[in-house]
């Protein structure tokens, strides 16, 4: 019987390109939510804001755990998940944030006051075109790790 699995040791070595990844994409998804958003649905999208009011530490915080969650959460679980997506390595990002995006739509914004799928239809396009262009980067920059076949005698 084969096993297949990730070493902690190739997501280790793989971490240096992968904040790097999840750093440009958390630098351009910002931008997108400043200067693209308004132009989408009439004003920016500002989850610094959202993250700081829903803490009660403020929108200096919020930007703190946005960027954060962009450029080490992100880019481990790509490195978890990554290798058992399909495609090449840029679609993989963008089914890994289109994935994120999903949770945080049904899920995260519920919880942090914004409303199901960031409070309306234009809003969750506009969150789910920077996701996927968040993905995209991501899967460019970041090198993924192997999976493993290991056999098991059972």
């Amino acid at each position: 019987m084969s096993h297949v699995s990730i070493e902690a040791t190739d997501v280790i070595g793989a971490l240096p390109r992968a904040i790097i990844g999840g750093l440009i994409g958390t630098i351009v998804f910002t931008l997108m939510m400043k200067f693209l958003a308004p132009m989408m649905i009439g004003h920016p999208m500002d989850i610094a804001a959202v993250l700081g009011t829903f803490t009660g530490l403020g929108t200096s915080a919020g930007t703190v755990m946005h960027f954060l969650l962009g450029t080490i959460g992100f880019p481990v679980g790509f490195l978890i998940v990554g290798p058992y997506l399909p495609g090449p390595m840029w679609l993989r990002g963008v089914t890994f944030m289109a994935g994120v995006w999903l949770l945080a739509g049904l899920v995260i914004m519920p919880i942090l006051g914004v409303g199901l799928f960031f409070g309306g239809p234009r809003e969750a396009m506009a969150a789910l075109i920077g996701h996927v262009v968040f993905g995209a980067i991501l899967g460019a920059i970041a090198r993924l790790p192997s999976r493993h076949v290991r056999e098991q005698l059972l």
